[in-house]
């Protein structure tokens, strides 16, 4: 008989959170589940945390392959998945005890093919640790275009990015061949193909999941990596390649979704701002980006319902580098000696509340 649920952790170096992250899933009050956990050639002791947890309980499988990434490892678990629905943890993640059997009943109740579920980002900041959690309401789309006329609402909060708040129909992946792709922010990726042309998707508003935004000991570098914003554009256009395919023409959803693109170049010049480079080089980055087409319309048609936000855009749609680095040296600031306010007020902007 199939398990209810299939598992998949990719498992690289973590073996400070491995033995707490799997703890969780063992844990849970939904216990007809199987545990596929991919060692992705880690060269810590996550390989043997992963063969203790095998010798230890038989729902638990242990993979090894060489280092190939994790949307890899993710890909090796799907095939090897017997359950009848798909989830993938982070391993430096935990769960609460009941998620998954409040995911399960929620999806067989609506038999649903994609369920989507809210979460709790963990940080630790300026010495200090916090918790902001980042739920939307319930909800069922029955139909294809009801979500289609929808799915914006959800792009710009984390909640279609991550594979981790989601319970997929193990049938609709395998049936429809869909697998990480070796990319930048494979998880989005994936995603955006889920959605192409699904039916049925609910949203459940608990957040039980922990997810470490930032963590002792993982402090951001200011090295910038130059291929971001390729990275970028290729995710966005990805987006609108979707979008474009649902044909969707409704201004107030397209707005929407350019505002999704227009934060990201803000926050993009801000890790620029915030970067050990030299003044000019970070001139020549930013202008680079501001100049580039697809960022200019982005900033255009954006639409934000904070005010402060609209008024941030200005520079920026006036290809104003100078200022554009200044605001960026603001927000490291804030962002730095004000972190709980700043997370909170950036969830807001994301949801697009006023």
């Amino acid at each position: 008989m199939k398990p209810k649920i299939t598992v998949i952790a990719p498992v690289y170096n973590v073996e400070e959170y491995l033995e707490k992250s799997v703890s969780s899933i063992l844990d849970q009050t939904l216990d007809d589940i199987e545990i596929i956990l991919v060692d992705d050639g880690s060269s810590d002791g996550s390989g043997l945390i992963i063969d203790g947890f095998v010798a230890k309980d038989k729902r638990v499988i242990g993979l090894h392959q060489s280092n190939s990434g994790a949307a890899s490892a993710r890909n090796t678990g799907i095939k090897k998945a017997q359950g009848e629905y798909l989830y993938f943890l982070d391993p430096d993640d935990w769960l609460e005890k009941d998620m998954l059997q409040k995911m399960y009943e929620f999806s067989e109740a609506h038999q649903l093919q994609l369920t989507i579920t809210g979460f709790t980002n963990e940080y630790y900041e300026g010495g200090k640790s916090f918790s902001v959690k980042n739920v939307m309401p319930k909800r069922i789309f029955k139909t294809q275009n009801e979500f289609r006329m929808h799915a914006h609402e959800y792009l710009n909060n984390t909640f279609l990015a991550v594979p981790w708040n989601k319970l997929y129909k193990t049938s609709f992946i395998k049936n429809n061949n869909l697998e990480f792709p070796q990319v930048k922010w494979d998880d989005l990726h994936f995603n955006m193909e889920v959605i192409r042309n699904i039916n049925r998707v609910g949203v459940l508003n608990i957040s039980k999941y922990h997810f470490f935004r930032s963590r002792p000991g993982s402090e951001t570098t200011k090295v910038f990596n130059e291929k971001l914003f390729l990275n970028r554009q290729q995710q966005f256009k990805h987006i609108l390649d979707v979008y474009d395919e649902w044909e969707v023409s409704n201004d107030d959803i397209l707005k929407y979704v350019y505002n999704y693109y227009a934060l990201r170049m803000i926050q993009l010049t801000q890790e620029i701002a915030d970067n050990d480079m030299a003044i000019d080089e970070k001139k020549s980055y930013v202008k680079r980006i501001l100049s580039d087409s697809l960022t200019q319309l982005a900033f255009k048609r954006a639409n934000n319902n904070q005010k402060f936000i609209g008024l941030l855009m200005i520079p920026y749609k006036f290809k104003m580098a100078k200022v554009v680095l200044v605001i960026g040296k603001a927000i490291s600031f804030v962002k730095s000696h004000f972190s709980v306010v700043f997370y909170k007020f950036r969830m807001n902007v994301q949801k697009n509340k006023e």
